[in-house]
């Protein structure tokens, strides 16, 4: 069986460990180059008919496909790696609900209740371990028409009338923790010519420098009638829920000084909490959900968590706070509230500090939990988008830091509970994970960046009030979720801003094709999968791994389709694309 060809660096620089790659070898080997190759000003110059920006989850499931309907493939990978979050930490994966999941999306977690089956090894196929999801999408386009090139990242978009006629790559390895390199080794390495693009990276860059409408705020209530839009104030709680979803006792507010000395403002403000203006409630706003590293954590065969280089306990007083916070009010940290899907935590359902949630093989994978947690949330998520690399580079590395440093916090300051440090120091980094990083992931969770204005925009109501459509390409189903956006200072004391978590919208909602559609006269040669046409809110559910790539999937049946009848992707007969999709055994 032939492997997708990876072009620009030699198979010996795949993301893949050599030991990983070696178990992979049987399945991969070299294939054959798609296209053709010229010189260009000293730089190569390829053509295809699909161009895809970004290997993620999605972007794997689109070249996949469009390779079995005979089309040439170009996947571009900024990272080493392919697979996206699904590949890059997030073990735990968030579903929604199974029923509305199909097509390659669900025969993919099908493959990985299959290869753990083969080891004996039961699960529903919504844990996976980090290596085992990048090796079966690798293994998904093995022997397919498909060229790799990672390591390669958008430099411009050249554009005639309303089409992308080329765009361009510099070539720009990351660095050995996996970050975006601040500057590229060799601009213009690569210009790639194509009928169509697809634009499945989490970021949005290349429908930006195409020219095309989006947002990277977040609207006001009032701009399209969403109850969880805008400004929205909540105090830090002491919620801890029992099984089934209800209150132990009723959740307490808690009081949390944000100043250096406490309550004199003139000291001050402690690290993590933001001075930003306090502002109407309803408003819109330019910050969006905060960012983590969806960390994969062990307690045999791992790697210590070492303090950053810049470590100061100082940063983490919060934390201090907090826990101080809740022991005041009677609701007191313990084990339980750092753990998810163990059997000693089995009473409870809403961890409160961290998410250390049971995947397989003794391996974990780490989340947010509570109102202060992983998430970095004054980490600047909201300049993500359209920062320059270099301002990326910091900001990756930045979350490395926080995160890093809060868990050696955790194991070591003194003023914490001692049954914490020893909670903590059982855990390490997951060796055999991420093996080219040291342990760290190599996917930073760009939970939202930029949001196409496109030619039908999916809101709240879309999602829990859904209406039958026709033009449907897939479905949406899991809970309204923005983790907080902000961390501020009201009436003299801490309050998180932005985040919503709606439990339940109901029935799965349709997720219509002009929505990963530009509008008609901005582009039309360009589909949009993660980055998709939503508010803000509606983007909280759409923007989970499986819609998008069940969005992914059918945008390759669109391009397809807009190759063949030679028209614009917002022109195609869309009738003929349901009844592809429908045979296809996507469910609409």
């Amino acid at each position: 069986m032939k492997t997708p060809r990876q072009t620009a660096f030699s198979m010996n620089s795949n993301p893949v460990s050599r030991r990983r790659f070696l178990q992979t070898a049987s399945l991969l080997t070299a294939a054959v180059m798609s296209g053709p190759v010229f010189a260009a000003g000293g730089a190569q110059r390829r053509k295809y008919d699909v161009c895809i920006y970004g290997a993620t989850s999605g972007g794997v499931i689109a070249a996949a496909a469009l390779a079995r309907l005979g089309r040439s493939v170009l996947l571009i990978e900024p990272t080493r790696h392919v697979g996206g979050m699904t590949a890059g930490g997030l073990g735990w994966v968030d579903f929604g609900r199974a029923s509305s999941i199909g097509g390659a999306t669900k025969k993919y977690f099908e493959a990985v209740r299959e290869f753990y089956a083969s080891e004996n090894i039961k699960t529903n196929g919504w844990s996976v371990e980090p290596h085992v999801a990048e090796m079966l999408f690798e293994k998904i386009m093995a022997g397919q028409n498909i060229e790799v090139v990672r390591e390669a990242r958008l430099n411009a978009v050249k554009k005639e009338g309303r089409r992308i006629r080329f765009i361009t790559l510099d070539k720009a390895p990351v660095d050995a923790h996996g970050a975006p390199a601040p500057q590229p080794v060799e601009e213009n390495f690569l210009t790639v010519e194509a009928a169509i693009f697809i634009d499945c990276s989490y970021e949005g860059d290349l429908l930006a420098k195409a020219g095309v409408s989006h947002r990277t705020d977040r609207e006001s209530r009032d701009e399209f009638g969403e109850s969880l839009a805008g400004i929205y104030y909540a105090a830090p709680t002491s919620d801890r829920k029992i099984s089934g979803g209800v209150s132990k006792n009723p959740p307490l507010s808690l009081k949390i000084d944000p100043y250096v000395r406490p309550g004199d403002a003139a000291s001050g403000l402690i690290p993590l909490v933001s001075d930003a203006s306090i502002l109407l409630a309803g408003s819109k706003s330019p910050v969006i959900q905060s960012y983590n590293f969806r960390l994969c954590m062990a307690k045999e065969n791992f790697i210590p968590i070492a303090a950053p280089a810049n470590y100061d306990p100082k940063n983490f007083e919060l934390i201090y706070r907090y826990i101080a916070a809740l022991e005041k009010v009677g609701e007191p940290l313990w084990a339980g509230d750092l753990y998810f899907n163990f059997s000693h935590e089995k009473r409870y359902s809403a961890p409160r500090l961290l998410k250390i949630t049971r995947l397989l093989k003794g391996k974990t994978d780490v989340n947010n939990a509570g109102c202060i947690s992983t998430d970095y949330v004054t980490g600047g998520a909201e300049r993500y988008a359209s920062a320059t690399w270099a301002e990326r580079s910091r900001i990756w590395r930045a979350h490395e830091d926080y995160q890093r440093g809060l868990l050696y916090y955790l194991q070591t300051d003194e003023r914490l509970p001692e049954w914490l440090h020893h909670e903590m120091a059982q855990w390490g980094l997951a060796k055999d994970e991420f093996t080219d990083s040291g342990g760290w992931p190599t996917q930073l969770y760009v939970r939202e960046a930029r949001r196409m204005v496109g030619s039908y925009l999916i809101d709240q109501k879309h999602c829990e009030h859904p209406v039958a459509r026709e033009d449907s390409i897939g479905l949406g189903s899991y809970s309204l979720d923005s983790h907080i956006c902000q961390r501020q200072v009201k009436n003299g004391l801490v309050v998180n801003e932005g985040g919503f978590y709606a439990r339940d919208i109901g029935k799965p909602y349709p997720i219509p094709y002009p929505a990963i559609t530009p509008r008609a006269d901005e582009c039309e040669n360009l589909l949009v999968t993660f980055c998709l046409s939503a508010t803000h809110v509606a983007f909280a559910s759409v923007r989970m791994e499986p819609p998008f790539m069940i969005m992914s999937e059918s945008a390759a049946f669109a391009a397809d389709q807009a190759m063949t009848e030679g028209k614009s992707v917002q022109e195609i007969n869309v009738k003929k694309l349901i009844s592809r999709l429908i045979d296809a055994g996507q469910f609409l």
